[in-house]
């Protein structure tokens, strides 16, 4: 028993490790990174880029995290360097205002269109007395014309 007792004493601590050990500064790391965009790819994050600017930067970022810096103040420091162009969702404001609320104008533009074009469905389909007057009369001369040229 004392064999089999130590056996699960030591998954329990490997499982424990993998749940709740070292690999939190390393998401949290990753996190950051995919935040990060890559300089020479463009619409890349640093995560994913394999270009030597990339690599350096993840560098910098595991090195920042490994000092005690606060996320905030990682991205601080890249914006610094690059401008909010470095992160890949932009802040809501400033330059990037327009970014935003365009899309909200158009969508709130096509919601007003399409209301204002639509008819109400009491209107569709329903004649006014006098319209229904005119077809009256049309139909009447119609008929008339028609029972002429079947006396001819």
């Amino acid at each position: 028993m004392g064999v089999l007792g130590a056996i699960i004493v030591l998954l329990g601590v490997a499982v424990a490790g993998l749940v709740f050990g070292t690999g939190r500064p390393t998401d949290r790391a990753y996190e950051l990174e995919q935040r990060l965009r890559c300089p020479v790819c463009k619409s890349v994050s640093i995560a994913e880029s394999m270009s030597d600017t990339a690599v350096a930067m993840r560098a910098t970022v595991s090195e920042q995290i490994e000092a005690g810096r606060s996320d905030q103040e990682i991205v601080a420091y890249f914006t610094e360097r690059y401008g909010d162009w470095i992160l890949l969702d932009p802040p809501a404001g400033g330059d990037t205002l327009p970014l935003w609320l365009i899309p909200l104008g158009v969508a709130a533009v096509a919601v007003v269109l399409v209301l204002t074009r639509r008819r109400p469905a009491d209107e569709q389909g329903q004649l006014s007395d006098a319209d229904r007057e005119r077809v009256a009369e049309a139909v009447a001369g119609m008929r008339a014309t028609a029972d002429e040229e079947d006396r001819l």
